[in-house]
């Protein structure tokens, strides 16, 4: 997984219409694909997943400062659109501008107001921005793995989880977490440029008939221990709200592209 400067990734998540707890402890593991059914069944079912076509989401990314430095918070604005589309937007301080990312069905695209530059990624990082950026991923799941099994019962952050061994599709371990009392989804373990790192998805809110987690905390394996190195919250979450035009490419990226020879098809 590509995490984006600050911004992780965002999925719809809800509990409404519990099945109750998967196995006993004397009972064989159950298989991956029910935990992820249980999951589906969590949100709502999958009319109710497939009722809401885009999102928007407003918050903060809060990063812990070290021990010379001040906590940082910085507002966020991400726009989701079915069924490929998102774009994330960090408001960087003392009027930076916005460090953007995104894809808009066809190009992953990032651009950085301090240096001006755009980037267009390609192979397994434009997989990966896809994959994030699929709309509909808790029914689409398993599609993004080669292999998914269940490999055991254990803590999570504080929580009884089933976990999930994934391989996805460019080859990458990807674990999934799944409380193991009510099927939601409680985060992912996987490798990223910062080192072995969890994924936290808790505080859920019911938005517009599907529970929302409202927070996301990112941590990052140092030595034996779990550090925190960004908070998102969200302050709000609206749904069937967002154009089509929002997701057109900035200039820069329009830019970048013609220079390859490349003319974007725009969003659809």
């Amino acid at each position: 997984m590509r995490v984006f400067d600050l911004l992780v990734r965002t999925l719809l998540t809800a509990v409404c219409c519990v099945p109750s707890a998967l196995g006993l402890a004397d009972e064989p593991l159950p298989a991956a694909k029910d935990i992820v059914a249980r999951y589906d069944a969590a949100l709502g079912g999958r009319a109710a997943i497939l009722k809401h076509t885009s999102t928007t989401m407003r918050g903060t990314i809060t990063i812990p400062g070290s021990a010379s430095d001040r906590v940082t918070v910085l507002p966020f604005v991400y726009l989701a659109r079915a069924p490929y589309q998102r774009v994330e937007r960090v408001s960087l301080p003392n009027n930076g501008g916005d460090a953007i990312d995104g894809f808009d069905g066809e190009v992953a695209w990032s651009f950085d107001p301090r240096t001006k530059k755009a980037d267009v990624y390609t192979g397994d990082d434009r997989e990966s921005a896809k994959r994030d950026a699929d709309y509909y991923y808790p029914l689409d799941e398993l599609s993004w793995f080669k292999s998914m099994e269940t490999v055991g019962e254990e803590e999570f952050e504080g929580q009884r989880c089933f976990r999930l061994h994934g391989i996805n599709n460019w080859n990458k371990s990807n674990d999934h977490f799944y409380d193991r009392d009510t099927g939601l989804l409680a985060g992912y373990e996987f490798a990223s440029e910062m080192g072995p790192t969890h994924e936290i998805f808790s505080d859920y809110q019911k938005v517009d008939g599907v529970l929302f987690p409202m927070k996301q905390t990112v941590k990052v394996k140092n030595g034996d221990n779990w550090v925190v190195r960004e908070v998102l919250d969200y302050a709000s979450v609206t749904f069937n709200d967002v154009d089509a035009a929002a997701f057109k490419l900035p200039q820069p990226v329009q830019d970048l592209l013609a220079g390859r020879g490349v003319t974007p098809a725009g969003p659809k």
